[in-house]
């Protein structure tokens, strides 16, 4: 099959699984985390690897919650794998629509701190030696002309399937769809009856009106562009990851005056959402 081939290329080529590594999965329910989890546990079972996979799971303590950690309980089930289930109330947080009330950034923006922080953090505290998304090529490719067309380079050093841990704190990411494509990891699932959230957007958007659309013209750009141009995004996307050496990696990291967590800033962002910093 094309796409395990891809996959597992991806995986040995950039070293994303190792003797005695326990990966964390970022499973959200959607196909990209689902066909993550899976072909994480093919890759190890077919090749003999000791690696421990397991899966973890944010819960929002919003309405569409239950059936969320429904979808991903299952999924756990099927790829026989432990799964973490963490709500915000848990943590003693508060939720993303009290967040909203005091904050002009859109749900996206906010999630994307929560998310970086807590799928960091979590996991180490785990004994996490890794942490999986299901990050895709047009992800990255979307998030690449956004960025370029806005002037904005500092990143392009983490333009990678592997970002290896720049401080003690800090727990390496791995991304092995980052050379696969949105549609073919939903045929992906679908072939593999895994069960989806399959909603065309984040069903948590449907909490307020303060959503970042510009993004997804972006993806219908790349697949015009695609059809002009057959490979144009494995191409560019291959062409991205050697350029990325070139560029010199974040500055030194500090930890947050209030959370201890590393940060560039003195308060981190996700102190300063979540925690009225």
């Amino acid at each position: 099959m094309r796409y395990l081939e891809q996959a597992f290329r991806t995986i040995e080529k950039f070293d994303l699984v190792e003797e005695g590594d326990r990966i964390f999965v970022a499973l959200s329910g959607g196909k990209d985390s689902a066909a993550a989890l899976f072909v994480l546990k093919e890759y190890v079972e077919k090749k003999g690897v000791d690696c421990e996979i397991k899966g973890i799971h944010l819960s929002f303590d919003l309405p569409i919650s239950a059936n969320v950690e429904r979808v991903v309980r299952h999924q756990a089930d099927l790829a026989n794998v432990e799964l973490v289930v963490i709500s915000l109330k848990e943590l003693g947080l508060p939720s993303l629509t009290d967040v909203l009330k005091r904050t002009s950034r859109p749900l996206c923006s906010i999630c994307g701190v929560l998310k970086r922080y807590l799928l960091n953090k979590l996991p180490r505290e785990m004994g996490a030696t890794k942490v999986a998304t299901g990050h895709n090529l047009d992800d990255f490719l979307v998030f690449y002309f956004r960025n370029v067309l806005g002037g904005n380079f500092s990143w392009i050093s983490k333009f990678k399937p592997k970002l290896e841990a720049s401080h003690p704190k800090l727990v390496c990411k791995i991304r092995p769809l980052f050379f696969l494509r949105n549609k073919e990891n939903l045929e992906f699932c679908r072939s593999r009856k895994i069960p989806l959230i399959e909603e065309d957007v984040c069903p948590h958007t449907l909490l307020c009106c303060k959503v970042d659309t510009s993004r997804e013209k972006w993806y219908e750009v790349l697949e015009e562009i695609e059809k002009r141009q057959r490979g144009f995004r494995l191409k560019f996307a291959e062409a991205v990851v050697k350029m990325a050496s070139f560029f010199p990696s974040e500055g030194e990291l500090r930890e947050c005056e209030v959370c201890g967590e590393p940060t560039s800033q003195a308060v981190c962002a996700f102190c300063k959402l979540f925690r009225k910093v």
